[in-house]
């Protein structure tokens, strides 16, 4: 099995990210593995590629976790309502932050933060949605046009057939570079 974007064609890569993760695939592979190592080989090529949008999507996923988090604590809060666990809860709420002695306050309280929280994760959800899934003649296209530029850039030609997805994420690394440095002359 490919496991590294150096092995990887350019092609391949592209097809990769439209979803046929069998150019992974090698003779006689059991493709157990396959759907980790496809994510882990468009990360690396994230990471490369661009960095700061790899932090992005890392911090999007932190936000995510954390309003999970605190979905399941206002639940537990709930149930500890629930069973008349009053003291529990308010020195739960303490150590949150919020102040609040009245049992009706502290019920609103736990129902806005499971509302805040779940309307939160709809619109990061929401959000995800919108700029994440492209479909395959979008993908094709976004590398055409790139490479089309790259050519022009670098004055030379890109076979993607023979070009690794390594060595060109690397080449759109050094031009973006290169180029925010000129801008900022």
């Amino acid at each position: 099995m490919i496991t590294t974007l150096s092995r990887l064609s350019m092609g391949d890569f592209i097809e990769l990210l439209c979803g046929n993760n069998q150019v992974l695939l090698e003779d006689g592979d059991n493709d157990s593995m396959l759907e980790n190592v496809a994510s882990e080989l468009i990360y690396q090529y994230q990471c490369i590629v661009n960095p700061s949008g790899i932090e992005s999507a890392l911090l999007e996923k932190e936000e995510k976790i954390k309003i999970k988090y605190r979905i399941t604590i206002a639940k537990i809060l709930k149930a500890l309502m629930s069973i008349d666990a009053i003291e529990d809860v308010i020195e739960l709420l303490k150590e949150m932050g919020y102040y609040i002695n009245e049992r009706d306050r502290i019920s609103s309280k736990i129902d806005r933060m499971i509302a805040e929280a779940e309307y939160m994760k709809k619109r990061i959800d929401d959000n995800s949605h919108t700029s994440g899934k492209k479909n395959t003649t979008d993908v094709r296209a976004s590398f055409d046009r790139e490479i089309a530029f790259l050519m022009t850039y670098f004055k030379m030609n890109i076979d993607t057939r023979n070009i690794t997805a390594g060595v060109y994420a690397n080449m759109v690394h050094q031009a973006d570079v290169e180029i925010k440095r000129k801008l900022n002359r």
